[in-house]
């Protein structure tokens, strides 16, 4: 274990004699496909010897099931010490730490936690994100200092193929994926290409930012100014339907856009493939996180993130997770020693306790080439799924701790890196609209409940709009921003204004 040399020796003076009578039982949800079972996956026997502190797990795997287990909480009913890729939301963070079933970790980071503190230390506005109003700390979060972003990509490939330049601005978008509709870039002779393969109303929203506006699921938006906004009442806004209801006319986007589903498109595709055939790629841009999940494998490099210029000539992008993942760690009240629960989980906060996690390690599941780059031991590909299952504990439900981005990103696949790298760029100039903090339960309550309600007018105008269902001229325009407003537009910019 030669990467977590500097992690062992850092935390020996603070484990040592410290070890358990009795193991910590730690539990959380780990819902997914690989069949893991947290009572012999060797993550938990390799974090004993990294941290001194013996911790045993079990999985919930189902969602009802865990739900019931922290109502049970809440009532009073305790049954771990630990509650490990916890999937709290906020409010059942609120709501554990009000019924006491899990404990205010505030005074106890400082002298448990030396590497989470030093994060927080560093980054303060990450304590915030972390604290309840009135000053607790019910549960830790996941750190990721390069979140990757969801992207909009497009097809770098084709293009060159067709001798047409990677876009700059949004005239050269539109002869773009007017191209790709029109000129056969996949090369089977038929007219299969779906320029703008997006899905529904909430996919198109993510081209807002090329029309100036960086806007969240709340519809809210920064002005210049750096004043909250309802980003429909915008100018760019209108731009913006009357873009995607041109490039709806020129056929450019599916003509199911409005009513499919990516499950049942997926469930399509498979249907229509042979085993012994390789899929033909169709998708000219794709929304995602990265290609892999549209495209098969060998296309994934030919796709780049796509950033344009806005009126101001700048580059902007919603961030859409942030770098603080909330409700992944908790110790309940039922814990002996909540210094040990924290000494343990502090080890996940390097990058290189976090590889422990994520990748395993070195020399046991994984090797470095000589290039520099690590990829895991493995006879065959179906390996990879009992590494999952019983060697680390990442995927599935969120681990807290330090994402290990140094060692993630130095995977041997070409592909992999590719997209870390515009990912990357995209992620440089990404800006949140609100702030990642807790908000009183009473605010919480009325802005989902004014926001549910603008969503579904939102969403369903701009369909009728773009389809050409409600001509989008001055009078339908006013109509329909009127109905945004009866509905409270207003009064949510009021609630979260100064969040």
């Amino acid at each position: 274990m030669k990467r977590l040399v500097g992690v062992v020796l850092l935390l020996c003076f603070l484990t040592c004699g410290s070890v358990l009578a009795e193991p910590l039982l730690a539990t959380g949800y780990d819902s997914e496909t690989v069949m893991r079972v947290w009572e012999t996956n060797a993550f938990f026997s390799r974090m004993a010897e990294l941290t001194g502190v013996e911790v045993t797990g079990h999985a919930v795997t189902e969602e009802k099931e865990y739900q019931a287990l922290l109502s049970k909480m809440m009532s009073g009913e305790q049954q771990a010490d630990i509650l490990f890729k916890a999937a709290l939301t906020r409010e059942q963070e609120k709501s554990l730490i009000d019924s006491g079933a899990v404990m205010d970790l505030a005074p106890l980071i400082e002298n448990n936690m030396p590497n989470l503190s030093s994060l927080l230390s560093a980054h303060p506005e990450w304590r915030e994100q972390i604290t309840l109003e009135d000053g607790r700390i019910a549960a830790l979060p996941l750190i990721n200092l390069h979140e990757r972003q969801v992207c909009v990509w497009l097809n770098a490939a084709w293009l060159d193929s067709l001798g047409i330049n990677f876009p700059e601005s949004l005239e050269e978008l539109t002869e773009a994926l007017k191209a790709i509709a029109e000129k056969d870039p996949n090369g089977n002779g038929k007219k299969d290409e779906c320029a703008l393969d997006l899905v529904g109303v909430y996919e198109l929203r993510w081209l807002l930012p090329y029309f100036g506006i960086v806007a969240d699921d709340y519809h809210l938006c920064r002005t210049e100014d750096g004043n909250l906004a309802f980003a429909p009442d915008l100018a760019g806004y209108r731009r913006f339907a009357e873009t995607m209801k041109d490039w709806y006319d020129l056929g450019l986007m599916r003509p199911d856009t409005f009513t499919a589903t990516h499950a049942a498109l997926q469930m399509t595709a498979a249907s229509n493939q042979n085993s012994d055939k390789k899929r033909v790629n169709t998708s000219g841009m794709l929304l995602t996180v990265t290609p892999y999940t549209g495209v098969d494998a060998e296309e994934v490099a030919n796709y780049r993130a796509l950033l344009l210029p806005d009126e101001n000539g700048k580059l902007r992008w919603r961030d859409f997770l942030g770098e603080i993942w909330t409700g992944t760690f908790a110790v309940t009240s039922r814990c002996k020693d909540p210094a040990a629960a924290l000494r343990w989980v502090d080890a996940l906060y390097t990058e290189e306790g976090a590889a422990l996690a994520y990748v395993g390690v070195e020399g046991e599941e994984y090797l470095f080439n000589a290039e520099g780059y690590w990829e895991y031991k493995l006879q065959e590909n179906s390996e990879i799924e009992a590494i999952r299952a019983n060697k680390i504990i990442y995927t599935g439900t969120v681990v807290p701790g330090l994402f290990p981005n140094r060692i993630i990103e130095l995977v041997n696949s070409a592909e992999d890196r590719h997209v870390f790298a515009e990912s990357e760029k995209v992620h440089a100039c990404s800006e949140r609209v609100l702030r990642n903090y807790f908000l009183p339960e009473s605010i919480s309550a009325e802005a989902t409940e004014i926001s549910t309600r603008l969503g579904s007018l939102v969403d369903i105008g701009l369909a009728r709009f773009i389809t050409g269902e409600v001509p989008l001229d001055d009078e339908n325009w006013n109509v329909w921003l009127n109905s945004l407003h009866d509905a409270g537009s207003a009064r949510l910019i009021e609630l979260l204004k100064d969040r």
